[in-house]
């Protein structure tokens, strides 16, 4: 590792997967992890790291009668109560009373980074976003190319909460930090994903769409009467990350596990700032580019201290 002395402002721009690693392999981290990478610890914050979250992407693939060279895909977003209809109440209870038990297994996988009360107050939060304000919670992309369709889905608010840390600190090492997504370790999350792809299956089933005669490809796809164990089966064999992780240093109280203040400033130093999307504390209901934008819009404002 090499280190790097500065007398002004440092910004820390390395994204949600690289940001953590680097934060500890300077010292600020969680006590007990940077003793045992025989770091000396400059700063105390358990959150360091913790709090990853990212959408599990799964693709449905058919074969059909054309042949084109590619077509723009078109996304459908929908919210908890357009893809659970009239279930969604029910849900919804059946959601919140579970929270308290999925906070206290999140912060058992934390090694307790995360305490429990501070994730149930995020969860609970997460859950009136998604059940009382009615924002977006699933996302399906539908395209062609060649002879393949095809329609990606994924749960845009996951639960579920990893983890991303130094794996050592080996030369070999630092770029290739401990990455543990956790995916759908809440049951929540599966069972959500499970129902968007039901939905996603249902548009190659309409008349108008027909005429291509979808084939679903081999362990790429599933018939239409495709039970509750395969749909399970299929997920869990095909999904791959989203590549929208975010949270891993959020802004946050510190006592929540938090890593920078409303001023994307790193609890415990004066002059060292995080401008990227591990200071998003919760998932956002789309793609992250515009909230980015904004995001380093307002981080020049600060820094600039226009505002």
């Amino acid at each position: 590792m090499q280190t790097a002395m500065t007398r002004k402002e440092v910004i820390l721009s390395a994204g949600a997967l690289r940001t953590p690693p680097i934060l500890e392999a300077s010292g600020v981290g969680d006590k007990d992890r940077l003793q045992q990478l025989g770091i000396k610890m400059r700063i105390d914050l358990p959150g360091v790291g913790e709090n990853l979250q990212d959408q599990p992407n799964v693709p449905l693939l058919y074969t059909g009668n054309l042949n084109v060279s590619g077509t723009a895909p078109y996304a459908t977003f929908l919210t908890a109560a357009q893809l659970f209809g009239q279930d969604v109440e029910d849900i919804a209870a059946t959601t919140l009373s579970s929270i308290p038990s999925w906070a206290e297994s999140l912060a058992s996988s934390s090694t307790n980074n995360l305490n429990t009360s501070a994730i149930k107050q995020i969860l609970t939060l997460q859950h009136k976003l998604i059940f009382k304000s009615n924002i977006t919670i699933a996302e399906i992309l539908t395209s062609a190319a060649g002879t393949t369709l095809l329609s990606a889905f994924w749960l845009l608010l996951p639960f579920s909460r990893g983890s991303v840390h130094l794996a050592s600190t080996k030369e070999e090492d630092i770029n290739a930090p401990s990455i543990d997504p956790n995916f759908f370790q809440v049951d929540f999350d599966l069972q959500t994903q499970m129902a968007i792809g039901k939905l996603a299956q249902t548009f190659w089933e309409q008349e108008s769409v027909k005429s291509l005669h979808p084939v679903p490809i081999p362990g790429r796809g599933l018939d239409d009467n495709a039970t509750d164990p395969q749909w399970t089966a299929f997920i869990k064999e095909t999904f791959g990350p989203n590549y929208h992780p975010v949270g891993t240093a959020s802004m946050m109280a510190r006592e929540l596990g938090g890593v920078v203040d409303s001023r994307l400033r790193v609890y415990g130093t004066e002059n060292v700032r995080v401008v990227d999307a591990s200071v998003i504390p919760l998932q956002v209901s789309g793609h992250l580019t515009a909230t980015l934008y904004a995001l380093a819009e307002r981080a020049a404002d600060i820094i600039l201290k226009r505002t």
